[in-house]
């Protein structure tokens, strides 16, 4: 699961106590990261994400680097079950891995999002920390409660 990763206010995310889809505004734009495993060094990406009709959009694209041979893509759709109130977000990627993750609501700067289905039937968690207006960073885990992360990751702001 990657987060989520993972745009658009003047003021710091944790000032802006938004619900519903209006908290995912921070994230449209273009981001330029850096994520992988830990204990691994960090491979290069770019994360652009969209709002439209009510869904969240994000295209990650990771061009081949160290010993990858083709670009690794994913797509993250998130929205917001207002019916049952939480987030919920599914993923899917050019090696036809995915999941669907939900999260709580926030009122602050950080996100907390748990697997409920995964391609490889191993569900984790994820969190997304807003750093500022410009960054964040995200953590994932690879069981719904392990304390040690197995991926980590920080973006920043590029458009």
């Amino acid at each position: 699961m990657l987060l989520a990763l993972a745009v658009g206010f003047t003021a710091p995310a944790s000032a802006q106590p938004m619900t519903g889809m209006a908290a995912l505004q921070y994230y449209v734009g273009t981001w330029s990261c850096m994520a992988g495993p830990v204990g691994s060094p960090p491979s290069t990406a770019t994360a652009t994400y969209t709002i439209d009709s009510g869904v969240m959009r994000e295209w990650v694209v990771v061009p081949p680097q160290g010993k990858m041979t083709s670009t690794y893509a994913l797509n993250i759709a998130t929205t917001y079950d207002a019916k049952n109130g939480r987030y919920v977000e599914t993923f899917l990627d050019n090696t036809s891995g995915w999941s669907v993750s939900f999260a709580q609501p926030w009122t602050g700067n950080t996100e907390q999002w748990t697997d409920q289905s995964t391609s490889t039937g191993k569900l984790g968690h994820g969190q997304t920390i807003r750093t500022d207006q410009n960054s964040f960073t995200f953590t994932g885990y690879p069981t719904v409660d392990s304390t040690q992360p197995d991926f980590k990751g920080t973006c920043k702001r590029s458009s």
